[in-house]
């Protein structure tokens, strides 16, 4: 069963644009590579890019790992107007840092997702606002479960028309509840979009997928 379960991909012009011509909304694009569960830092900044190259509006991302971003929003205070970078810091091919003039709209400390039955925290966190485009940065890394994410910085995850998350597949369950479309996306590294072209020091080459039957050696 090995390779069947894989979800279809799409890159990020397409899925923006996909998610702009959707006819209602939330529509979720999941940034399934920026996933800090599969080891990733969770601060690429491709999808976000792509969302401001074609002009996107009433569009909340959550959450983009920046713990240094977090303490400037912090430093300044909610309603404050500050010149923020922020994103991209880890890791080579996670896109470029963002600069922007940001709104500090709202700061929680401490702060915690559902997951399932149970809570997840991604620390201190700020929502910033810029060109019709919130986005929560947050201090401990951790993927997008639920949609109290949005919620817990006081972001109604229904009121728009675009959800960018960065999850595989964990945040389906409670995502597919509010969404009205699921988009997976294909974007960045150093997380593989496939494990054959990753340069691994340690991996043997006689497994899969580097080698498609692997018991034949």
């Amino acid at each position: 069963m090995r390779g069947t379960f894989m979800m279809d991909q799409i890159d990020p012009q397409t899925a923006v644009s996909q998610a702009l011509a959707a006819d209602s909304g939330p529509v979720v694009i999941a940034d399934i590579w920026d996933n800090p569960g599969g080891g990733t830092a969770g601060d690429a900044t491709v999808v976000l890019a792509e969302l401001m190259a074609q002009k996107a509006t009433n569009v909340a991302v959550g959450t983009i790992w920046d713990p240094i971003a977090v303490q400037l929003c912090f430093a300044a205070g909610e309603g404050a107007e500050i010149s923020l970078r922020f994103g991209a810091k880890s890791a080579p091919d996670t896109g470029a840092p963002i600069d922007k003039r940001v709104r500090i709209i709202k700061l929680v400390a401490d702060a915690q997702m559902r997951f399932g039955a149970s809570w997840a925290p991604f620390g201190d966190a700020a929502w910033i606002n810029f060109d019709g485009i919130d986005v929560i940065l947050n201090s401990t890394r951790a993927q997008s479960f639920d949609p109290s994410l949005f919620s817990a910085l006081g972001i109604d995850p229904l009121s728009r028309k675009i959800l960018l998350i960065k999850s595989t597949n964990h945040f389906y369950d409670s995502f597919a509840k509010i969404a009205h479309q699921i988009i997976y996306c294909a974007a960045g590294r150093p997380y593989p979009n496939d494990a054959r072209t990753t340069p691994y020091i340690k991996a043997p080459r006689t497994i899969w997928p580097m080698l498609d039957n692997p018991f034949e050696q």
